[in-house]
């Protein structure tokens, strides 16, 4: 009894030994899942946003390279680069690196950071009178540690009280 338990056993540890690593591609490839914490004052000396994606990496090598910043995103107000900075390591995994899992994102804001753009040619960063809101829309793009570039994703909206 004990050598068809050890038999079966020893079958199932081959056969799952055997799993195909995942065909993902070397450029990290990202969804766009939601925001936490998207509504922020201009006035604010300080505010957190959350960006929570989904990735696929091939490589297994989602994190910094040498240049720190390795998360972009751009403003669609009018195309600047508003944020730029570090994403976590994602641990390598399996016999393929391939990785997939969630990213929880954080951006800092300062006071000064996002500002409200009128219409009117009033100066940005001043205060509306009334006191209005800004819809913000990102594209949001990211390297892996080799330098490849991920798919752009559309992320937002941030709430901007022009206040």
């Amino acid at each position: 009894m004990n050598k068809i338990i050890g038999t079966i056993l020893l079958c199932f540890l081959l056969l799952s030994a055997c799993a195909d690593a995942p065909d993902f591609d070397s450029a990290p490839y990202i969804e766009f899942e939601r925001m936490e914490s998207n509504q922020i004052a201009q006035s604010s000396q300080k505010d957190t946003v959350y960006f929570v994606l989904y990735f696929e990496d091939g490589d297994g090598n989602l994190r910094p390279g040498d240049q720190g910043a390795n998360v972009f995103l751009m403003d669609l107000r009018d195309s600047t680069i508003a944020f730029s900075f570090a994403s976590p390591d994602i641990p390598r995994e399996g016999s393929g690196n391939g990785v997939k899992g969630t990213l929880r994102l954080q951006a800092h804001i300062l006071k000064g950071d996002v500002c409200c753009l009128y219409e009117t040619g009033q100066p940005p960063c001043t205060p509306s009178s009334p006191t209005r809101t800004d819809s913000l829309y990102y594209d949001l793009y990211l390297y892996d540690e080799a330098g490849n570039r991920s798919n752009t994703v559309k992320a937002g909206p941030i709430i901007l009280l022009c206040d």
